[in-house]
This record gives structure tokens, sequence and C-alpha cells, in this order.
């Protein structure tokens, strides 16, 4: 079980991102914590409408979090991006996926090198962001 302290809440990352922002709601509750609350509810919103009532698959609620937090940057609210950080998966660096790909991936296998990306992206999932797994291919290609 990983748990990750971020500001002053602790997230148990062994639960779905959809089961933890359920929970957040009712800890909101407890607390009176108004605000945590009814942006918990708007996000289990999003997240219950794009999953037609079911709950998501954490990358596609990941992808679901990273779009809100692309409308909280534009808008600037501190509190929303604190609180989606909180349920984002941690991103892992170019060494760690380039560490990860020479580990695990036999090109020699492949037809073509750029069919690696598919393969660490289902394999790391949304830590590992297809932009940047598919700048570390191009550069072991190189050499």
């Amino acid at each position: 079980m990983v748990w990750l302290a971020r500001a002053s809440y602790t997230v148990d990352m062994s639960t779905s991102i959809y089961e933890a922002i359920k929970k957040e709601i009712v800890e909101a509750m407890k607390r009176g914590d108004a605000a945590t609350r009814d942006f918990a509810r708007v996000v289990k919103a999003e997240l219950d409408r794009k999953g037609d009532g079911r709950p998501l698959p954490d990358a596609d609620a990941a992808k679901i979090l990273k779009a809100l937090r692309v409308t909280a940057e534009e808008n600037q609210n501190a509190f929303e991006l604190a609180f989606l950080d909180r349920y984002l998966p941690k991103e892992l660096s170019e060494a760690e996926i380039e560490a990860w790909v020479r580990a695990n991936v036999d090109f020699s296998q492949l037809k073509s090198p750029m069919a690696a990306i598919g393969i660490v992206t289902r394999a790391l999932g949304p830590s590992a962001p297809g932009e940047r797994v598919k700048q570390v291919i191009e550069k072991i290609v190189k050499g």
C-alpha cells in the first residue's frame, strides 16, 4: 500500500481514483469543509458522466483529472490544482521511463522501434505520458 502525503491530507493510492474521490466527499462533509466537498462532487460528477455511472479505470480517470487540471491552471485556481494533484498519479521522469524500457523492451522483436510506445504506455499507464515515452524511445533508437 502506498500513501502519499500532500498538503494536510493523505491519499491512499491503493484505492481507485474514483473510490478515493467518493471517500473524500464523505470525509469533507465530516470535517465541515464545504469547498472540498463541493469540488469533489464536481469531479465525481465528471467521472460519473464519462463512465456512464460506473467507476472508471484509473487510466481514464487520470485523463479526466488532467483535463480538469488544465482548466484550473487557466483559471489560476490554486485550491482546485492542489485538490487534483492529490489524486493524479506521479508522472515518471525520462530517466525512469528509459530505465524501464531498457529493462523490459526487446526492440529486435518489434517491426518498428516506435511500436514500443504502445507497449510502454499500456504497461506504465498514466504515469508515463505518451509524448514523454516517444521522446525516450527516439533517444534510445538514436543511440
